[in-house]
């Protein structure tokens, strides 16, 4: 047994099984990938996956421990069987290693996880025959750094030969994969405590480590309390048919709301703060340039590998054999990768540069809602937007080289359509053709609305797919159950003292922000005059 100290939760036990895994590489490599892309907002959030990962084992022993001692003590028959001891061991171990392996930089690397990895198979082939599991896979994976997190961590046990485990459990808890069969309500249970819709340890702890953080403080989550409450019930439907579910206690009724408004206002006011979108955009493109330039240098020893964020990236051998100096990815490589390349690329600059970074015109989705309610008529509103949304992966920076480069790449596209080139590409060049219209349509606003005021046509956009939508509307529709006692179990959605308003069809098709120079802005303060205003006005004189 060893002890680390926690800010949060004081001393927290390790198990001496688990201590040779997280020595490994692999699970120091966690100290070196941030937890969130809060920094730019809040700059005491310099929290690790490593971390995290200790407050998740930690939260999940405990609400293990009381899980199964709820369960035990109501001595159903059925569960008389269960291994408690082995469910216990692969619980505990899911927690520690749930974020093994993670992308650099968190969320915004993950994606470049499935260019290089088929996921499916890979966990597939390490159960051959296991045929329920291979069903079940096709229903859910997990995100990509869930996948990657249950392969790594399969492997480092398998590594350490660490004993009394249950494998298969080991990955579905990690990636979120329930069994269908019925009979399996206990496994279920403690794949949803670590895997959850709504309410897991591993979310759990984010919500109060990131508060504690970032000093954006919402409200205490009791999880003692949560825990405690942790059972299987019986509940009696309408039609007086009778079930085993998965419940809480009744003393864990107010802090399932606490911790729903908790997750609320992070998503809301933290997650989608356009500071914070902007700073996760740079990073994003920082990625996606240091993949290319990887990939491109590095083509002969890659050979078919289409991303150099991979599983042998994030290992310890790395790609060390091959000739190229990369091993434990992580967040230091794309940061030197930026550095190294400061003096040409405008991103470098504006990551660490913040005097050279765009400012958002509006600070809030509520902001722009009544803003464009205000100004923009309903065609105009839907048009611009839909535009907006058609180009958003692939445009960010709207500014004169932009421009300039999107002119001429309609000029090549139109040599190709009017040239001797084959049919099949002329006819590529034609839809790609009407793309770029599209982007120069939004071009040419900006373009025309810089000239009008004189200002510099340096802009950018951030397209929100996600609109808002608060985690009280999934607890009306989830199956969450609570024990008032034994023999009263209600669901949730009958309980709930507030009742989410569903988004309307236009909120949920997203919203943007509108980032600009501080020059730009300071130009219409000095003139008492509110530039989101006028460029709102602007788009419906002339859209």
């Amino acid at each position: 047994m060893k002890q680390i100290k926690d800010p949060i939760y004081g001393y927290v036990d390790i198990d001496d099984f688990c201590l040779p895994l997280i020595d490994t590489a692999e699970f120091q490599r966690l100290r070196n990938i941030v937890q969130t892309g809060y920094q730019s907002l809040y700059p005491s959030a310099l929290h690790n996956r490593f971390v995290h990962s200790i407050g998740v084992y930690h939260l999940g022993k405990k609400a293990f421990d009381c899980f199964s001692n709820n369960v035990q003590n109501r001595h159903y028959p059925e569960y008389a069987t269960v291994k408690w001891d082995t469910y216990r061991t692969t619980f505990m171990l899911a927690c520690l290693l749930h974020d093994v392996g993670h992308s650099p930089f968190s969320h915004t690397g993950e994606e470049y996880y499935k260019k290089s990895t088929d996921f499916r198979a890979e966990l597939a082939k390490r159960f051959p025959t296991e045929f329920d599991f291979h069903e079940d896979i096709k229903t859910t994976i997990g995100k990509p750094h869930e996948a990657m997190s249950a392969i790594v961590g399969l492997e480092l046990i398998d590594k350490y030969s660490v004993p009394n485990i249950d494998r298969e459990l080991f990955v579905r808890s990690i990636i979120g994969a329930t069994y269908k069969s019925q009979e399996k309500l206990v496994e279920n249970t403690i794949i949803g405590m670590l895997n959850g819709t709504l309410i897991d340890v591993d979310k759990l702890d984010y919500l109060i480590r990131d508060s504690y953080v970032t000093g954006f403080n919402t409200m205490a989550l009791d999880v003692d309390r949560l825990f405690a409450g942790y059972v299987i019930s019986e509940y009696t439907d309408a039609s007086s048919a009778t079930k085993r579910v998965a419940a809480y206690k009744r003393g864990s009724l107010s802090v399932i709301e606490n911790v729903t408004f908790a997750n609320d206002l992070e998503r809301h006011w933290i997650q989608n703060n356009p500071t914070i979108l902007y700073d996760v955009k740079l990073i994003q493109l920082a990625i996606e340039n240091y993949d290319s330039y990887m990939v491109d240098k590095y083509q002969t020893q890659l050979g078919d590998e289409k991303s150099i964020f991979s599983k042998t990236a994030i290992s310890l051998s790395g790609y060390i054999d091959k000739g190229i100096n990369l091993s434990l990815l992580s967040d230091d490589d794309i940061v030197c990768f930026l550095k190294n390349d400061y003096s040409t690329n405008n991103i470098s600059k504006q990551f660490f540069d913040r005097s050279q970074r765009l400012k958002p015109l509006w600070k809030s989705e509520i902001e722009f809602r009544n803003l464009e309610e205000e100004i923009l008529g309903n065609s105009v509103a839907r048009s611009f937007k839909n535009t907006l949304k058609a180009i958003k992966d692939n445009t960010f920076y709207i500014n004169d080289e932009k421009y300039k480069q999107a002119l001429s790449e309609k000029s090549a596209l139109e040599d190709t359509i009017n040239g001797s080139a084959p049919e099949d590409l002329k006819n590529i060049a034609k839809n790609s053709l009407k793309a770029q219209e599209t982007v120069l349509k939004i071009y040419e606003v900006f373009n025309k609305f810089a000239t009008q005021y004189d200002l510099k046509n340096d802009f950018a956009f951030i397209f929100v797919d996600k609109h808002y939508e608060s985690n009280y509307v999934k607890l009306g529709n989830e199956e969450i159950y609570i024990e008032f006692t034994p023999d009263r179990v209600i669901q949730l959605k009958d309980a709930l003292s507030v009742k989410a308003v569903d988004a309307s069809d236009e909120e949920k098709n997203g919203y943007y922000y509108v980032f600009t120079s501080k020059h730009n802005i300071d130009i219409f303060k000095s003139k008492h005059e509110d530039i989101s205003r006028k460029l709102f006005s602007f788009i419906s004189q002339n859209w």
